[in-house]
């Protein structure tokens, strides 16, 4: 809650100053918040820009390299703003996400979301100051999930050098006045007509202990603007007994620059799960869920809305159908 009345106030200071600082005469209502935007975003990425200078004072620089990824599934999933481009990007930028999720079997929830990734270009992107109000997993419909896993994340990603084409980013940060430190590690494989993308990673916390996780992302691209994907999906978790797995098969296709649908079928598990309605450990399938999302650009590119819609048939309602619905609104600043 600091963080996002700190980050709040920082950007009304300077949108005022800016604001103050130009003669807005003769400017249509649409001019005048498409300078001010444009204005607060190369400040923004000014200040990066100042912090990298100092920072690279005493970092030493790492030699450039590239990956192999796929454009088109690059630019789908950096439209969409997918937990896997999150998780990879080095882009900065500034986004606050206001949103509301309403469930049929759950209380509805309000939420507001601020996060910020700031590059160190002058090291040559190996480190990265990032402050995120960690959102949900990719299965958080279908896995039960502490609140502690929604706190916000301080702390400095580092991008090693590509080593046998394995890619590694390391990170240390601060969630719930605990310190923790995650490793990441991926690496793409090409065929003639899918890419795959294994990736595996270790976090350990001084409050929550030791947890891993892999995800295999096998993407086939249709056309230029749509992909498929199907994601597996394994986590342990200290102190909690089994194993999660799950799958995922996802459809991506982008209508236009500003505007785009995805529709994901998925289902979820764990080798020794119980809740109150299966008190007994049951290592079978818990969760059936399909969602489809709708993603578009409104008024400018730097703001999005984002509607997605689905069912979830869960063992822990007696697979009564949870209707999920739930609203986005993105407001981006700085490289996007």
């Amino acid at each position: 809650m600091v963080l996002r009345v700190v980050a709040l106030f920082i950007y009304l200071f300077l949108a005022s100053n800016i604001a103050a600082q130009e003669d807005t005469t003769g400017q249509t209502f649409n001019e005048y918040v498409d300078e001010k935007h444009k204005n607060f975003s190369t400040y923004v990425v000014k200040v990066f820009d100042n912090i990298d200078k100092s920072i690279s004072r005493w970092v030493k620089e790492s030699d450039d390299n590239e990956t192999n990824e796929d454009e088109t599934i690059s630019a789908i999933d950096e439209f969409f703003k997918s937990e896997k481009f999150i998780e990879e990007t080095e882009k900065s930028f500034f986004r606050i996400r206001l949103g509301s999720e309403f469930q049929s079997k759950n209380s509805t929830k309000f939420n507001q979301k601020i996060s910020a990734q700031i590059p160190l270009s002058r090291t040559k992107k190996s480190f990265q100051l990032f402050i995120d109000d960690a959102e949900k997993n990719y299965f958080s419909s279908a896995v039960s999930e502490t609140s502690s896993d929604s706190s916000t994340e301080v702390g400095v990603n580092y991008f090693a050098p590509l080593y046998k084409g394995i890619k590694s980013k390391y990170s240390i940060g601060i969630k719930s006045f605990s310190t923790y430190v995650k490793a990441r590690y991926s690496k793409y494989f090409k065929t003639q007509d899918w890419l795959l993308q294994p990736t595996q990673q270790f976090v350990y916390s001084t409050k929550y202990d030791f947890s891993e996780e892999t995800n295999i992302y096998l993407n086939k691209t249709l056309d230029e603007n749509s992909i498929f994907r199907t994601t597996l999906h394994r986590k342990t978790r200290s102190h909690i007994d089994g194993f999660d797995y799950a799958v995922a098969f996802a459809y991506y296709l982008t209508l236009s620059q500003k505007k785009g649908f995805s529709l994901t079928q998925q289902f979820w598990g764990n080798s020794k799960y119980t809740c109150e309605a299966e008190p007994q450990r049951y290592s079978g399938i818990s969760s059936y869920s399909t969602f489809a999302s709708w993603r578009q650009n409104i008024f400018r590119k730097w703001i999005s809305f984002e509607i997605k819609s689905g069912v979830d048939f869960h063992r822990q309602y007696e697979y009564e159908p949870n209707y999920i619905v739930e609203f986005n609104v993105d407001f981006y600043f700085g490289n996007i």
